[in-house]
């Protein structure tokens, strides 16, 4: 389980290391959000905090030295009182004997070893457990920029997509609406055909308004990943492969999700550490011995110099015997909060199972919704040219011609949103299963460019899905 951890933060690292200054396609942008997204860096930053739990226990198991100094300085003043006498003008006086001024120095060092430290030890199992809790919770973020980012990739395209074709349709819209007017003018139809070829052409004007404001906004999401805007970014220039998911048993990658997925792995590491610190709490109970070693050397002046030096040894054993229920308290709190980690980590376990099952069916749902929407796009062609011969020679109306152009276009903006959606979905099932890497997305991104000219073609890396 680490090292599945470790391999995503370490290929996570050399990409971040490789960022280009510019991003023009879905690579360029992930390196750029991994140095650049502030919900990423927040969780890099949460991870190194909670792993130094580690550190701090285990320093309670290993020798504490610590020395202390002091310097004390003395005036030390010695007088005598006269007595009275009835021929003397003084009531009485004060007659000065002696005086001295002088400092004393000295330091303490002191060292002390646990022998037997039972709470100690439980600490560390308890920090062990948090720091590897903080590891997988580090990879499931990685992950899920993974998916922020490809979301937003493809929010862009099929931002782009959909402006093309509404542009297309209002271009197509235009045209029938110049043939209208010409046909009124020579009297072939009457003034309701403008009407319709005039509505149909304004309300492509809207979409295209409303395409053009959703690419912006989808830009500027973006933005909001890497800290920087991208005008243009690389479409697909070639058709997607739709693979099923390997293997093709659901309940395959259930199993693999419950090994493997990430956020379920930090929950499991968040339990142990809970169990561990009841463990910690009732350790309050038991004794401890310690082995103190002190050292002290005092120099000081007092009617002549004097330096003494003391060494000492000795064994602490220290029984808690009551607290006020303190400890039992505090075991009992620890305990409550186990059984609200348990029921987390079940309540994920559950979540994660759903979610791999529903994302196995969105993959294989998307990919005959992508075929169904290819031959959608073929038959409203079809029909769409069928309907413009057929108004030409009088047998069909201009709203015909304008309900096919319509479907025609419809059956295009549902391909383009299908086709990012199975993109989508196949991420998100690796993702499920714990499994998804910075090589998805390089496949991904490899479609994004045509391919180089050559006599034979090399097999392309197979991009299926798989725990």
């Amino acid at each position: 389980m680490n090292k599945k951890i470790s391999q995503i933060l370490l290929t996570m690292g050399l990409l971040t290391l490789a960022a280009p200054a510019f991003a023009t396609d879905l690579m360029d942008i992930y390196n750029q959000s991994a140095e650049s997204d502030q919900v990423f860096q927040a969780a890099k930053y949460t991870r190194l905090a909670n792993r130094e739990a580690l550190p701090q226990s285990i320093a309670n198991l290993l020798p504490n030295l610590s020395a202390t100094a002091n310097t004390t300085y003395t005036k030390y003043d010695t007088v005598s009182e006269r007595g009275f006498s009835p021929n003397s003008p003084f009531i009485g006086s004060l007659t000065p004997l002696g005086y001295l001024d002088y400092n004393s120095n000295g330091y303490t060092i002191t060292l002390s070893q646990p022998i037997i430290a039972p709470i100690n030890w439980m600490q560390v199992s308890a920090a062990s457990s948090t720091a590897k809790q903080a590891d997988a919770t580090l990879g499931a973020a990685a992950q899920d920029l993974m998916i922020r980012v490809a979301t937003a990739y493809f929010t862009v395209l099929q931002s782009q997509d959909n402006l093309r074709y509404t542009q297309a349709e209002k271009a197509a819209y235009g045209k029938q609406l110049d043939q209208e007017q010409q046909r009124f003018k020579v009297g072939l139809d009457a003034i309701t055909s403008v009407y319709n070829a005039q509505a149909s052409y304004d309300g492509a004007v809207a979409s295209e308004i409303a395409a053009e404001n959703s690419l912006r906004d989808s830009l500027e999401a973006l933005r909001q990943l890497t800290g920087a805007f991208y005008p243009n970014i690389e479409g697909f220039k070639m058709g997607l492969p739709l693979l099923t998911p390997m293997p093709a048993d659901v309940e395959r990658w259930v199993a693999a999700s419950d090994e493997q997925n990430l956020t379920l792995m930090a929950q499991r590491f968040a339990v142990l550490a809970a169990r561990a610190q009841v463990k910690v709490n009732f350790s309050g109970h038991l004794p401890t011995l310690n082995a103190v070693g002190t050292y002290s050397n005092n120099a000081g002046q007092n009617f002549g110099t004097t330096t003494t030096h003391v060494t000492t040894g000795a064994l602490q054993l220290n029984v808690p015997i009551f607290q006020g229920g303190l400890i039992t308290s505090q075991t009992r709190e620890a305990e409550d909060k186990y059984g609200t980690a348990a029921a987390n980590m079940e309540n994920t376990r559950r979540q994660v199972e759903v979610a791999t099952r529903q994302q196995f069916n969105n993959v294989l749902s998307g990919i005959s919704q992508v075929k169904a929407d290819l031959q959608a796009i073929v038959s409203a062609q079809s029909s769409m040219d069928s309907t413009e011969e057929s108004f030409k020679v009088g047998t069909r109306t201009i709203v015909d011609v304008l309900l096919a152009q319509n479907t025609f276009y419809q059956a295009k903006f549902n391909y383009a949103r299908d086709e990012y959606t199975y993109l989508l979905s196949t991420l998100q099932l690796k993702q499920a299963a714990g499994t998804l890497t910075t090589s998805d997305l390089q496949i991904i991104n490899s479609w994004l460019h045509a391919p180089a000219p050559q006599k034979k073609r090399h097999k392309e890396p197979s991009p299926n899905p798989s725990p």
